[in-house]
């Protein structure tokens, strides 16, 4: 069945520049909701891995700068320790800072898991043990995605662990481990790490839900916000086609049925300089010649 098409020339116009404004309005919103969802994901992204370039910066200091420095001062016999914990351990020192870190970035947590670790609480869950795997048994040595952890989804950013052959000093044998690392974690085994290949990994975990909620929100504000400028648009083009062409053409054609009846005593009384006023002006010309052929009949 054919749907009936509008005989008024106002819906003519108006009813395809309503369904333009409002597809345009919806298109364009939902545009920017999802652009502004996947812009806060890409933020997210980015500071997830300047987080984590900074953590590996400062296991890569201790490594190579810190710990050397505190051995040569341990050997000369400036300290009775044998280990300086908060110096020479680049998990301790990496996770020590990230706490404070975390209280600029309440959101980010840090995760320091291998397998076999020297702290017990370092053990990976499933999920952690399926990224070390995975870089194990790759060439990747780093890893992200969203993932789903402690039953929310999550991003989640990896770096590897991949011990030097300074690292088995704590995570060799226990033999041969400080003995402020014996007194303070008590391995009851050897952990035999190996040098050069994937041990561990340090993670960054970021709320899924709570980002991408917020992005949502601020995305659906400004889809809004765009699909209502769309419509004032629109509603500002039917104003003024019906109060620039419509009604004048209506008033046209009140005046031609007018004189079409003997009534041409009234001067048409458009007096616009557009085609409307021109045509108004072409009836004002018939009316006065009708009403000069008329009063010659007389």
């Amino acid at each position: 069945m054919r749907l009936p098409l509008p005989k008024s020339i106002r819906w003519k116009v108006g009813l395809p520049v309503i369904l333009l404004g409002t597809v345009l309005g919806l298109v364009v919103g939902f545009y920017s909701y999802q652009n502004t969802i996947e812009t806060a994901k890409e933020t997210t992204k980015e500071k997830i891995k300047t987080a984590m370039t900074f953590t590996k910066a400062s296991r890569e200091y201790v490594r190579s700068t810190l710990r050397p420095k505190i051995d040569e001062l341990l050997a000369s016999g400036c300290s009775k320790e044998d280990f300086i914990l908060e110096g020479q351990s680049s998990s301790f020192f990496t996770a020590s800072i990230f706490k404070k870190v975390s209280e600029e970035l309440p959101n980010f947590s840090l995760r320091q898991v291998a397998f076999n670790p020297l702290n017990p609480k370092d053990e990976p869950n499933e999920l952690e043990a399926g990224v070390i795997n995975f870089m194990r048994n790759s060439t990747h040595r780093e890893y992200s995605d969203i993932v789903n952890y402690r039953g929310e989804r999550y991003f989640v950013y990896a770096s590897a662990v991949v011990p030097d052959g300074s690292c088995l000093r704590c995570h060799g044998q226990v033999q041969n481990m400080p003995k402020v690392i014996q007194a303070l974690y008590k391995p009851q085994r050897d952990l035999n790490w190996e040098v050069g290949k994937v041990q561990g990994a340090v993670m960054v975990f970021v709320p899924f839900e709570s980002t991408v909620l917020k992005a949502q929100l601020t995305g659906l504000y400004r889809g809004l916000s765009i699909f209502g400028i769309f419509l004032l648009l629109t509603l500002f083009i039917l104003i003024s086609l019906d109060r620039l062409v419509f009604k004048p053409i209506e008033r046209l054609e009140r005046k031609a049925e007018e004189i079409a009846k003997g009534n041409v005593d009234e001067p048409v009384d458009i007096t616009s300089d557009d085609e409307i006023g021109k045509l108004a002006e072409a009836f004002e010309r018939m009316r006065v010649s009708i009403k000069k052929v008329m009063d010659l009949l007389k």
